[in-house]
């Protein structure tokens, strides 16, 4: 006989490793557009900025670039605007502006 108390179980931990994989790696440099490729990363871009008193604006979403803290929900610092263009470094290394 299975046990139907057991599945939800089972489907909640397989839901649980997949939202803690949206995060952004500890201790890498990441642009703003690459952070939103991550994961759900727009609430804490747009509170990065205004902690920073950066504009909130598309470009500064997007081409600025951020310190990945790590913890729980992936935190992250605003390190600086990049202007022109925020490059992605690919997986495992640290964006960079340019």
């Amino acid at each position: 006989m299975v046990r139907y108390s057991v599945i939800p179980l089972a489907i909640l931990a397989t839901l649980s490793s997949f939202a803690a994989a949206n995060n952004c790696k500890t201790n890498l440099n990441y642009c703003g557009a690459t952070l939103l490729r991550v994961g759900n990363y727009n609430e804490q871009i747009l509170e990065a900025l205004r902690a920073s008193g950066q504009p909130t604006d598309g470009a500064h979403i997007e081409r600025s670039l951020f310190f990945c803290a790590g913890g729980p929900n992936g935190e992250i610092n605003f390190l600086q605007f990049c202007g022109s263009r925020c490059v992605d470094g690919g997986a495992n290394h640290n964006d960079y502006c340019y």
